[in-house]
């Protein structure tokens, strides 16, 4: 199993295309390739993913279009750039996603071990295609990321191996010989402690544990040190955890959600996602050491783990330097835990997608990771 990153800052597609090919041409043929491209206008984001295509020939070919991309331990936020991650997988078979509209269509899950998928936001419900997912491929970790270039609809572009679209969604399966280890960090840490919602509708929450939301987030900010206080004032975020059972509760446990705003008469809080009663909820607060710690700490296992082949990173555009104050931060992490051989490629997304627990979902704010490793049985 051999991956390799590639990057170019060329702007013309065929000068692109030549500058990717120049750098992989060592090392194929390849199995699967996964390119991410920032262009300078929607039409050249097409003539650069067919140009690559076409160059490259690989077995399987996905990428689409994104505000930033990842790749050769570097992260290109505002400049054009393409950012390759290409793959020789050996005992591994790609294939690509069936027709999910489709509602007689089955999912082979035989020896499946993980999904790429990669969304365009403004004609997709990426939800309720994650939840489709899972019910096809139930505990199957499915990775990818919103594709974030394009502010209106049609704007975007993803491919397929050699079809290009402006809308909907692309993705692949993994099946045989591979073994992929998700990281999901949300970048927060918790204040106060874990509720019950005890009455809400949608994405309205009426009581936490018989009180008004409100009320229970006024007395958590009151008890919070100075610090948490402060990041609170700028934007609350809360937790709907995943487990059962509260004792299960615990780092990781919980899927972060936007607090969007509070009703004084009523005491209610809305929150950008639906929330139903018996839920275990927990306010948390998001600021860059957090990020870094929570990143740090969910990849020190890799540290137990056999050298990574390659990795591709679905990192938030609300990160990056804006976030951190400094360029490449998410890579530079990730190469201390995975070692800095190892080729990682992403891109800066409009929601992230990962699982938590056993099942599957976009985030924001966060770095979703697959680390790929040859499965076993290999030499």
């Amino acid at each position: 199993m051999r991956f390799v990153s590639a990057i170019s800052l060329e702007t013309e597609p065929d000068r692109i295309a030549q500058d990717i090919r120049d750098q992989l041409a060592a090392e194929g043929p390849f199995d699967l390739i996964v390119v991410f491209v920032r262009p300078q206008t929607d039409l050249a984001g097409a003539e650069i993913l067919s140009s690559l295509h076409e160059q490259l020939a690989p077995g399987r070919f996905i990428g689409c279009t994104a505000g930033g991309v990842v790749g050769a331990g570097r992260e290109i936020e505002d400049d054009t750039a393409t950012a390759v991650l290409a793959a020789r997988l050996p005992g591994v078979r790609v294939d690509p996603l069936p027709d999910l509209d489709d509602d007689a269509v089955t999912l082979e899950t035989d020896d499946l071990q993980a999904c790429i998928v990669l969304v365009d936001p403004f004609s997709t419900a990426t939800e309720a295609l994650l939840h489709r997912l899972d019910q096809l491929a139930p505990g199957i970790p499915i990775v990818g990321g919103v594709a974030s270039w394009a502010s209106a609809p049609g704007r975007n572009r993803l491919v397929l191996d050699g079809e290009i679209s402006n809308a909907g969604f692309v993705g692949v399966t993994l099946h045989g010989n591979v073994r992929v280890s998700t990281i999901v960090s949300q970048g927060c840490r918790p204040v106060g402690d874990w509720f019950t919602v005890t009455s809400s509708r949608s994405n309205l929450i009426q009581e936490l544990d018989g009180k008004p939301p409100l009320e229970v987030l006024q007395q958590v900010f009151a008890e919070a040190g100075a610090d948490d206080q402060k990041l609170m004032r700028s934007g609350i975020l809360l937790g709907r955890g995943v487990a059962r059972q509260p004792d299960d509760l615990g780092h990781g446990s919980f899927i972060i959600r936007v607090v969007l705003g509070a009703d004084r008469e009523s005491g209610a809080i809305s929150v950008a996602d639906r929330v139903r009663e018996g839920e275990y909820v927990q306010f948390h607060v998001r600021d860059a050491q957090s990020a870094r710690d929570d990143l740090e700490m969910l990849l020190t296992p890799q540290v137990f783990e056999d050298t990574a082949a390659g990795a591709l990173l679905f990192t938030c555009n609300g990160r990056g330097e804006r976030f951190f104050g400094e360029r490449d931060a998410d890579v530079e992490i990730i190469g201390n835990a995975l070692g800095e051989q190892v080729p990682v490629t992403g891109f800066f997304c409009g929601g992230e997608i990962g699982p938590i627990g056993s099942a599957n979902f976009v985030h924001g704010y966060t770095a979703s990771l697959a680390v790929f490793r040859p499965g076993a049985g290999s030499d």
